[in-house]
């Protein structure tokens, strides 16, 4: 169900690109998944994504919705149709983030990704390809390989 409206922006690939691109999220040390919580709207995060990990915005912050983003870590040999969906930011340390939230729950919701863990599960996130994507398995592994 998640916890985004729907102003939120996604990242549109077909499953081939979807599969290749799980892979190379998933590729240890890559990126790191931040959700920034809203002041006052824990309990929807923690409903919606029990035992996973939030940074909580101060009360004074002006923004009232939820802002879930993949921070990179490294960018080498990013697909071109992933590169293309990055935008510079991040702090200064960053190669860049993907601030498509849709894309970002669907990726936890969906494929088993974690929020500010450092590296994946990468076991978790294949069987769930095998599970929804099985036919492009080896799109998962080349974006893995990357």
């Amino acid at each position: 169900m998640g916890v985004l409206t729907s102003r939120a922006k996604d990242i549109y690939l077909n499953d081939e690109q979807l599969s290749e691109a799980l892979g190379y999220l998933a590729t240890p040390g890559r990126m790191r998944i931040e959700a920034q919580v809203p002041y006052g709207k824990e309990g929807i995060f923690m409903r919606e994504y029990p035992g996973q990990e939030y940074y909580s915005m101060l009360p004074s912050s002006d923004k009232q919705s939820f802002q879930l983003r993949i921070m990179m870590n490294n960018t080498r040999n990013c697909p071109d149709f992933l590169l293309r969906e990055m935008s510079a930011g991040g702090g200064y340390d960053s190669p860049g983030c993907i601030s498509r939230g849709l894309f970002v729950e669907r990726i936890v919701e969906d494929f088993g990704f974690q929020f500010t863990v450092d590296y994946q599960d990468v076991d978790r996130i294949r069987n769930c390809v095998r599970e929804y994507l099985p036919r492009y398995m080896d799109a998962f592994e080349r974006g893995y390989r990357r």
